[in-house]
């Protein structure tokens, strides 16, 4: 490792924690208030469910602005720190929350906190630092936004109920201050150069490169973006169904009820898949490394249609757990695989500009994914509905995977 190695690790330790609270404490939790809230506040579970709506839509447009932003190196850290006081700050707010529109406002100001310090921030960073094992970095990075998610939930829950919803908060918002600490307080920069440095793994990939000058995965790029080629078109609409599937886990415990199962089976159904969430991400990076992204996309793709599968066909206390850890393959392809095939089809160069944009479409999709779900039940009275139209969309998923592939292939051939 070069000289002043450290910062790697600095960098890393930085940007998992980001992660982990502006998607796994802020998002990841949220609804472990919902119900708690709207009896206190005298408002239906479905007025306060709709601050996780508010939340996702403000960090979403927020998002689009890091690219401007960080035009300037230097506005790195005043980034993070607006971002960490807007997250932790209104987290804070909602403990005071005296009404539902109250609430609604809280959430919005977390929600462009958050907006600020997530995915595309994070990917930014670990881009322009490692070059060798990116991948990798890029998931363990993508899985913290898991892990509170598993190990927390329980412990905030009996904060809950031990202590209110409003003390509840301040847990929350405390807990957000110690992930946030590594951002704050260590000198991260936004690239190498800024401190002498070059990228970890540069030499090799310098030697990769001048050894396979059209197959480089961190090109320039062309600096220019047809927003209706095929590339373009298939990674958005890859975006959109990944994050729409992706929405189910919120409905597996009513899925697994309208079967006849208990309370009992559809909460390990969604532990089962909030920890195969960690670990398909981790997977991810490191089978990109070995196999590429293509190709570790479209085997969390096969993974999720077997699970579906199991779901919609084997009712047994057994399937559906294990079908529910299979599902949760599909947090890989929804997070970390539209990082890095943005990365992998657009080049470095233009990276910020793609992806804020397919992060913005992928939290539109999941948001509308959750009710439109709902919606559907409904209507319908059945989840057989929805699963049969999850394999739907994975064979499209699939398609779009083939398509960003094969255009791969022939601009480096």
């Amino acid at each position: 490792m070069e000289k002043n190695g450290k910062m790697y690790l600095f960098v890393m330790l930085a940007m998992c924690g980001l992660v982990g609270m502006a998607v796994g404490l802020c998002s990841g939790t949220a609804g472990l208030f919902y119900s708690y809230m709207a009896n206190d506040l005298g408002v239906s579970s479905g007025s306060v469910s709709l601050c996780y709506t508010i939340t996702a839509f403000a960090g979403a447009f927020s998002a689009l602005l890091i690219s401007y932003i960080l035009k300037n190196e230097k506005m790195l850290k005043p980034l993070i720190i607006a971002g960490c006081a807007m997250c932790i700050g209104g987290t804070f707010l909602l403990s005071i929350a005296n009404g539902i529109w109250m609430v609604y406002i809280y959430s919005a100001l977390r929600g462009v906190g958050a907006g600020l310090l997530n995915f595309v921030l994070a990917t930014t960073l670990i881009n322009n630092w490692f070059y060798a094992r990116n991948g990798l970095m890029v998931s363990v990075a993508m899985a913290f936004s898991g892990l509170p998610g598993v190990l927390l939930s329980n412990i905030i829950t009996s904060v809950i109920v031990a202590s209110g919803w409003r003390f509840g908060y301040v847990f929350v918002a405390i807990i957000m201050l110690v992930f946030a600490a590594p951002a704050l307080l260590l000198p991260i920069k936004l690239r190498p150069a800024q401190v002498g440095m070059q990228p970890y793994g540069y030499e090799d990939y310098i030697k990769y490169r001048e050894a396979n000058r059209d197959k480089v995965v961190f090109q320039a790029g062309n600096g220019a973006i047809d927003p209706f080629s095929p590339q373009m078109l298939s990674l958005v609409i890859f975006t959109i169904l990944v994050c729409v599937i992706a929405s189910m886990l919120q409905h597996l415990p009513a899925f697994a009820l309208s079967l006849g199962f208990t309370a009992a089976i559809g909460a390990s159904m969604s532990s089962m898949a909030s920890t195969s969430n960690i670990l398909s991400k981790l997977m991810f990076g490191a089978l990109v490394d070995k196999l590429g992204a293509y190709k570790t996309a479209i085997l969390c793709a096969m993974i999720n249609v077997i699970a579906v599968a199991m779901m919609l066909l084997i009712h047994t206390s057994f399937s559906m757990i294990v079908g529910a850890f299979l599902f949760g393959f599909t947090f890989a392809n929804s997070s970390t695989a539209i990082s890095i095939l943005t990365r992998e089809t657009f080049g470095m160069e233009n990276y910020t500009k793609v992806y804020p944009f397919t992060s913005f479409v992928g939290a539109s999709a999941n948001a509308f994914g959750v009710t439109l779900l709902g919606l559907l039940y409904d209507a319908t009275g059945t989840y057989s509905i929805i699963l049969i139209m999850c394999l739907i969309m994975q064979a499209f998923v699939l398609l779009c995977i083939l398509t960003l592939a094969k255009k791969k292939r022939e601009k480096t051939a």
